[in-house]
């Protein structure tokens, strides 16, 4: 009967371990396409962002003062069309100007600015999605002054 025993559980255990590897497989492939998901929305932001940064002097920043800390307000007021500014409600990314919201990107948990008092015209954006996952994504651009 022991030998029943130990034959069984020499059986067993690579079964349950082939199982775990499986599983873990599944869970990283499931992370992956998740990741992507999270991908494809920055790319989105990123398109709007850069976009508008690169038409933005550093004098048109607004509430982001060349201190050197993070600040999660993005706006800009752009010449002869107002202010512009990207804000995040429930996970999605918006980019209001002129009072129209114009939805970009789901599942965006922050955006942020700075720009350091020794070089001003370097503008530094850190984008964070998340989805059971997270995806950072960090800019450095420089600015018209």
């Amino acid at each position: 009967m022991n030998k029943i025993k130990t034959i069984c559980i020499c059986l067993l255990i690579p079964v349950l371990v082939f199982v775990g590897f499986i599983f873990l497989r599944m869970k990283k492939q499931e992370e992956f396409k998740q990741k992507a998901v999270l991908a494809k929305e920055m790319r989105k932001v990123l398109g709007y962002l850069m976009f508008d940064l690169s038409e933005a002097r550093e004098s048109t920043i607004l509430d982001a003062p060349a201190d050197g800390l993070w600040h999660d307000r993005v706006a800009f007021d752009r010449t002869g069309q107002g202010a512009l500014e990207y804000t995040i409600k429930d996970g999605h990314l918006f980019r209001t100007n002129k009072g129209n919201a114009l939805f970009i990107a789901d599942n965006i948990s922050s955006l942020r600015i700075r720009h350091e008092r020794s070089t001003p015209d370097i503008l530094e954006v850190q984008i964070e999605a998340h989805k059971n996952v997270s995806l950072k994504t960090y800019l450095r651009m420089r600015i018209h002054e």
